[in-house]
């Protein structure tokens, strides 16, 4: 199935209403500006764990549709994001600030993150994800293609971010 807009991806998930555990492959997926702008909907109790592989975070039509995906499982509790290794990148179009007043409570649990860079749009992913999941227990992040510096610094700004969970870990990796 040839996928060019997020409206493709909701209305195969809308077609799946007890699906429990989603993979979701971007592997030859080119999401195009102008498709249809459909949301997907909010009616999935039964999903508890989504896969996003092969993203290119740093393009902007697959972070909206990474975040609008993770908006729209109210019981999701495991999320695993494996970016593409050799994306392109475009402007980031995340907002630096969230708004915790106005944002749904996730009910993650645990989220996984392979082979990020330490981008802009992938921090703002994880602000959002932090900020929004009071049950969140643990993050893991493996990086790469950052050297010992990139690492530190990326450290710094993970640690300042606020987070909705007391208990909430970040185990960073570097490979």
């Amino acid at each position: 199935m040839s996928i060019t807009s997020s409206g493709t991806i909701f209305e195969l998930v809308g077609s799946l209403p007890k699906l429990q555990e989603l993979h979701l492959g971007f592997h030859y997926c080119t999401l195009r500006e102008g498709g249809a702008k459909k949301t997907c909907p909010t009616v999935f109790p039964c999903l508890k764990a989504l896969k996003l592989s092969c993203i290119c975070l740093d393009n902007g039509m697959k972070l909206s549709c990474a975040f609008e995906l993770i908006r729209s499982f109210p019981n999701l509790q495991i999320l695993e994001i494996a970016r593409e290794l050799d994306d392109i990148s475009t402007s980031a179009i995340c907002s630096p600030e969230v708004d915790y007043n106005t944002t749904t409570l996730l009910h993650l649990r645990s989220v996984m993150f392979e082979c990020l860079k330490g981008s802009e749009n992938e921090l703002c992913l994880i602000k959002y994800l932090l900020a929004c999941s009071p049950f969140l227990k643990k993050i893991v992040i493996r990086c790469s293609f950052i050297g010992s510096d990139e690492k530190f610094m990326f450290a710094k700004k993970l640690l300042m971010l606020h987070r909705a969970s007391p208990v909430a870990e970040i185990d960073l990796f570097r490979f």
